[in-house]
């Protein structure tokens, strides 16, 4: 009886449990099905989203270093879909800057004309950017900020301390941004001129009998590495090519040297060479050569030097060394920056030279508004269209005295970028930078006293100053001679 009760009891509660299970599973399934619901909307929403807001920016690259240096910079945007092409005229930069534009599936590359500007911040702005599978179109910008850069120069003190001893020369280096002469990256009693490269500053000493030695300093530390020389004499003609670890230089034997005797000899001397030997720089047929001048091609191992008969040589120091002959010129100006097109003159014009086929194009300068009124002195070629810097010397109410002024020059424009402070003060040399961008000036004031060093010499309380040729201002200004600019 009481068995029949329970099992009765039982029915009830298994039947609730059975149709609570079946609630439980609807609600699940219901649930369920609005949640897929749910997630199918916002799937379809989001995709219409991105199908009406066109593509946009995942990423963006620039070797910042390389902007500033070398001609032809690249920025790289990348999308996050496939881009139709864009045209030139869709990209704006600020600072206003010449580029150009080609797409590669999901890659947008932007080039640059010409070099980038030290310390500035660039806004490239791409409209109308479109994917290959939509007709939305969207805006793609980015922001990136050059680096400062490093500026030397070479002090020279010809005062005695308390023991009587010569007071040392100094390089200093500082940048753009800094403050002041910057900080001490070598010292030695007499510095006649030294070159700075990447991780490295090699410079040439003089001892008290005027025979000078070659000395290469890492600025990681460690002691200087003295480069061999064939016995005693003069080193000139000082150049290097900071990114690959080479340095060039002549060398001149002292009259007393007995053998072989050294006569203005090429010589380049490579960083990284195990041997820690230097190589010379022989002429045709391997034979020694006398050069009036030498300089690196930028950013490369070729070196370009001018015998004793005027003919220029293009040599590939870490190739074949074959020499190729790029004509006879009464002088070389340097390298355009950004460029490869070496500056040449003859007396009765100047001419370029493209090192990548030997062309040699002859200038047509526009005239600068001192040319009739001024001494035309020193030109420096600033851009492969021919905008230039020239120094002047024009007449004052003094008869003893002439103003030094430089003045730039382009197809629509003359104008005076600099002076010197000081109407008795006078230039003694001028470059450009390698980015185009500034003109080094080096000034001599009217008490500057000559240090008589037998090569290079110069005088006391020179300064450099850095004359923005954009902006027109010189707001800039270094203690010291021949900032590595000029070198």
């Amino acid at each position: 009886m009481n068995q029949e009760r329970s099992a009765l009891s039982a029915a009830p509660a298994s039947a609730n449990r059975s149709r609570s299970a079946r609630l439980a599973g609807r609600r699940f399934r219901q649930l369920f099905s609005v949640t897929v619901a749910v997630l199918v909307l916002l799937v379809a929403g989001l995709a219409m989203a991105n199908f009406s807001q066109g593509p946009r920016l995942a990423s963006a690259e620039i070797n910042l270093d390389a902007a500033v240096t070398r001609g032809n910079a690249r920025l790289l945007l990348t999308a996050n879909q496939p881009l139709a092409e864009v045209q030139a005229g869709q990209v704006a930069v600020s600072p206003a800057t010449e580029v150009s534009a080609r797409v590669a599936d999901r890659a947008l590359t932007v080039e640059f004309a010409g070099i980038l500007r030290y310390n500035t911040v660039y806004t490239v702005t791409v409209t109308d950017v479109a994917s290959i599978t939509q007709d939305a179109t969207a805006t793609l910008e980015y922001e990136f900020t050059t680096p400062d850069v490093d500026i030397y120069a070479l002090q020279r003190d010809s005062r005695v301390d308390d023991a009587g001893a010569k007071r040392p020369d100094t390089v200093r280096r500082t940048t753009l941004q800094g403050r002041g002469d910057g900080d001490i990256v070598f010292s030695a009693p007499r510095i006649q001129q030294y070159v700075a490269l990447e991780n490295h500053l090699a410079a040439v000493t003089l001892a008290e009998d005027d025979t000078a030695t070659l000395e290469v300093v890492s600025f990681g530390g460690g002691d200087n590495v003295q480069v061999p020389v064939p016995g005693a004499g003069v080193i000139e003609n000082l150049a290097a090519s900071p990114s690959k670890t080479l340095i060039a230089y002549t060398f001149t034997s002292a009259p007393e040297t007995a053998g072989r005797r050294y006569d203005r000899t090429p010589f380049v001397y490579d960083l990284t060479e195990y041997s820690g030997l230097p190589a010379e720089v022989t002429g045709v047929d391997g034979l020694p050569m006398t050069v009036m001048d030498l300089r690196f091609v930028p950013d490369s191992t070729s070196l370009v030097v001018q015998n004793a008969g005027q003919t220029l040589f293009l040599i590939d120091m870490l190739g074949d060394a074959v020499l190729t002959p790029l004509g006879e010129h009464d002088e070389m100006r340097g390298f355009i920056p950004g460029t490869r097109a070496l500056v040449v003159a003859d007396p009765d014009q100047g001419s370029t030279i493209d090192l990548a086929d030997g062309a040699v194009t002859t200038l047509d300068l526009a005239p600068s508004l001192l040319e009739a009124s001024a001494y035309p002195g020193k030109l420096v070629l600033l851009t492969e269209q021919g905008r230039y810097a020239r120094l002047f010397l024009q007449e004052t109410g003094d008869s003893n005295q002439l103003a030094y002024l430089i003045a730039v020059t382009d197809a629509a424009d003359s104008s005076v970028a600099f002076t010197p402070a000081s109407d008795a003060s006078r230039v003694r040399d001028f470059c450009v930078s390698p980015n185009g961008q500034y003109l080094a000036v080096e000034t001599i004031p009217a008490a500057g006293l000559g240090d008589y060093y037998p090569t290079l010499p110069a005088f006391s309380g020179m300064t450099t100053t850095l004359v923005d040729l954009d902006r027109g201002t010189s707001s800039r200004s270094v203690s010291g001679f021949l900032p590595d600019w000029c070198g």
